[in-house]
């Protein structure tokens, strides 16, 4: 089944459409203007049928977008008011063919529409398989074995998009499920990939110990500080921070990691003056938040910043169909080749 979005003005064409379409098993979206089939074009098309003339914005235009954001998507140009030059153009920009209104020949508009479909279903899954193929060669990289099961493929689907925009994410899941190496593929997906991906975890280190790991001290700022040192924050300036259990971080830390989100500045620990960074932060927890701002054990403030967009990690006992492919990655990684492998 293909999804094919038609715009048109013609309220009678849009039926037209939505009758000669639906019998063949089609999911048929219809948009009478240019910000109807914007709205609809948030979602993917396999086919959509373009009138040129449309009451709030030009067909060409419309046309230029849907190909600039779905390069797999075919386009038919459809119009009463046919030139050549307004077919040629919307050729050379990506349109699949170029029909004129009123569709005397019902056959051979079929047929078009066809081998449009066609074309989109088998380029749509060329592309599908090229992106498998990238996501399992990043994944490897990052040593990220995510599974095959929808839940995972979705998150990764979600995680990708949410990579390319600079915000704020919290990663949720149990022990072990794998946020650290989700974080690592997010930031490998990223603009950001090629600078460092550092990450800590809060609950590992005394309250001075952590805010000095995170922000750096000055020289003499504490018995034994004898030089100056950067902090995590600043070795991790353009690419990305990964705060692991930062439910832990103590009220006083807070304070200061509500700081560097809100003002993109630091101070190192017996500094007076403050420095400017460009760090993501992903942070991550297996304990309940709310719970903790609930019983003030975590800042309110901190955890709106925090839980910009959240990403759950599913246990393995919600995706069972994993479990083959993980206990062949972990047998292969800790026997050797002269060692027989065998699961039963």
């Amino acid at each position: 089944m293909a999804r094919i979005l038609v715009v048109d003005d013609e309220v009678e064409m849009c039926n037209f459409f939505k009758f000669f379409l639906e019998g063949k098993e089609h999911e048929i979206k219809v948009a009478e203007n240019g910000v109807q089939a914007r709205d609809a074009l948030q979602e993917y098309f396999h086919l959509v049928l373009l009138d040129l003339k449309l009451p709030d914005t030009d067909g060409i235009t419309l046309l230029k977008e849907i190909k600039d954001r779905y390069p797999t998507t075919e386009v038919v140009i459809m119009t009463g008011y046919s030139t050549v030059k307004s077919a040629v153009e919307a050729i050379q920009l990506g349109a699949y063919d170029y029909m004129e209104k009123p569709f005397e020949n019902l056959d051979a508009l079929e047929a078009i529409l066809e081998r449009a479909l066609s074309r989109a279903l088998a380029r749509r899954e060329l592309r599908d398989d090229e992106e498998l193929t990238r996501r399992k060669q990043v994944l490897k990289s990052v040593g990220f074995v995510a599974g095959k099961s929808e839940k995972m493929q979705r998150l990764l689907t979600i995680a990708e998009k949410l990579a390319a925009k600079n915000i704020t994410m919290l990663i949720r899941g149990e022990t072990g499920t794998g946020k650290e190496v989700l974080a690592r593929y997010i930031h490998a997906v990223s603009s950001r990939s090629e600078q460092d991906f550092l990450a800590i975890n809060c609950g590992a280190f005394t309250e001075s110990l952590l805010e000095s790991e995170l922000f750096g001290h000055d020289k003499g700022a504490f018995p034994g500080a004898v030089t100056q040192h950067k902090g995590i924050f600043e070795m991790a300036n353009h690419g990305t921070l990964f705060l692991d259990e930062v439910g832990e971080a103590t009220q006083a830390i807070q304070v200061k990691l509500l700081r560097v989100l809100e003002t993109g500045e630091i101070f190192r620990v017996g500094g007076e003056r403050s420095i400017r960074v460009d760090t993501r932060v992903i942070a991550a927890t297996n304990a309940p938040l709310e719970e903790l701002v609930a019983g003030k054990k975590f800042r309110e403030d901190l955890f709106y910043r925090l839980d910009v967009v959240t990403l759950v990690l599913p246990p393995l006992k919600e995706r069972s169909e994993d479990i083959p492919l993980l206990a062949e990655h972990f047998l292969k990684r800790h026997y050797s080749k002269e060692r027989p492998l065998r699961m039963s």
